[in-house]
């Protein structure tokens, strides 16, 4: 038994792939979560189901200088949350990727009228 795989290009801003079960894959990205960029973020996104996770980098520790706590971006820990979301998700999927559409696809349905449908009626018992 042969099997064949297709290596496709990375989507542009991917930092890291998962394979799933049947050939999807979860893929890794940065991204701002704010228009000023201030606030950043690494998201997961599952090209089967679709189903997606936003891990923000922001994380504070006490400030002992000034009352409060302190806001900083920690790129480790949201890299770390998502690449854990990742691999557990790309180890249960089984949801298939959507193909291209340079690929051929199945055919549509036909949709026409309903067909006619008759009524089950027991039949009778004859007496004997």
């Amino acid at each position: 038994m042969t099997t064949q795989t297709k290596t496709t290009a990375w989507p542009e801003g991917v930092i890291a792939r998962y394979l799933t079960l049947v050939g999807s894959t979860v893929d890794l990205a940065h991204r701002d979560e704010t228009q000023d960029g201030k606030k950043k973020a690494t998201f997961a996104t599952c090209t089967g189901c679709r189903a997606a996770t936003v891990q923000t980098w922001a994380d504070s520790f006490p400030n002992h200088r000034r009352p409060g706590r302190t806001e900083f971006q920690n790129q480790d820990k949201g890299d770390r949350a998502a690449r854990t979301w990742a691999q557990k998700h790309a180890e249960t999927c089984r949801a298939l990727p959507k193909p291209p559409a340079s690929e051929p696809t199945a055919p549509e349905p036909q949709t026409g009228p309903e067909p006619k449908r008759r009524l089950w009626l027991p039949t009778r018992r004859k007496a004997t």
